[in-house]
């Protein structure tokens, strides 16, 4: 079994040393030469931070569940965006190579946040990943489960588009028509997954591959994590004003951090990251303080 969060600690014990860093760090963007690049990824820390604290049941079918059925109300008003619209996520690509680097300190690489690599949404685009995403990661049960009791070596399949690339059709206009066939063959393929998972025990979920690589609890805790957030794309959108921007993903943040506080049921909730891993919410305040002390020796050396 997964280690579960505690939920023991007030969120008055973190916040003067949160408000210290966002104040070092906003006077650091405004007088620094990587201003905009501090700030974003400043921006993308807050929001994963944020992200993290939603609260989500331990059982990995259960938030299957519950995230599809809150995603698809953000797919279905994907159609009320106009044509052309496009925005771009909070993620950077040098925060997701923080977050999903080996947990071995020698096998760390240091990071160069002093410029900004994202990527954008369209309204076509989170369908594609949603879809996409779930397909690979029910394909991927099977590849586990093979390789647990009969040594079978998985052979990648990747032949998807991650939400680094946006592809031609992408940029297509969306119409009801096409919603509700993307609709359709969401809801399908998460159904899948979820009954596959269903049928899985906790030794299933917690194998660990001889590889390495993620057990199926931190994948499918992903695969929830992700859906909602890239459903959300345009509907939880930060403003396009840098200092605007951290200053929202610190609210949203900071809101979570109290919520989390209050939390029941602590037994069957946990806080897992957009990758799976779980995290106590002193963790989490840990991650963005130290990502921004890391930030901010990098412009003020």
């Amino acid at each position: 079994m997964a280690a579960r969060t505690t939920i023991a600690e007030p969120a008055e014990k973190w916040t003067g040393a949160l408000e210290a860093s966002r104040d070092r760090l906003l006077a650091a963007a405004r007088g620094g030469g990587h201003g905009v690049a501090v700030l974003a990824h400043a921006t993308a820390g807050r929001i994963v931070a944020a992200w993290t604290l939603d609260p989500a049941p331990i059982d990995p079918a259960t938030h299957l569940e519950q995230t599809h059925t809150r995603g698809r109300r953000h797919l279905r008003r994907l159609l009320d965006q106009p044509a052309g619209a496009e925005v771009r996520s909070p993620m950077t690509n040098q925060l997701f190579a923080r977050l999903t680097q080996s947990p071995d300190p020698i096998k760390r690489r240091r990071i160069d946040y002093t410029s900004v690599t994202s990527y954008t949404y369209t309204p076509r685009k989170p369908l594609r990943r949603v879809l996409d995403h779930a397909l690979d990661h029910l394909n991927q049960i099977d590849q586990w489960q093979h390789w647990r009791h009969e040594g079978v070596v998985p052979v990648p399949t990747d032949g998807w588009a991650p939400s680094t690339v946006t592809l031609p059709e992408d940029r297509l206009p969306l119409t009801a028509t096409d919603l509700e066939a993307w609709l359709w063959r969401i809801d399908q393929a998460m159904r899948l997954l979820t009954q596959r998972v269903a049928g899985l025990t906790d030794d299933d979920f917690d194998w660990q591959p001889p590889d390495g690589g993620w057990p199926l609890r931190r994948v499918l805790h992903h695969v929830a994590r992700s859906e909602l957030l890239y459903a959300a794309s345009f509907d939880e959108a930060l403003p396009e004003d840098p200092v605007a921007r951290y200053m929202e993903a610190d609210a949203r943040f900071s809101k979570r951090l109290v919520a989390a506080g209050v939390t029941t049921d602590e037994q069957l909730i946990v806080f897992p990251d957009p990758y799976g891993t779980f995290f106590a919410p002193a963790a989490v305040v840990a991650e963005v303080l130290a990502l921004e002390s890391e930030l901010l020796s990098q412009v003020t050396t």
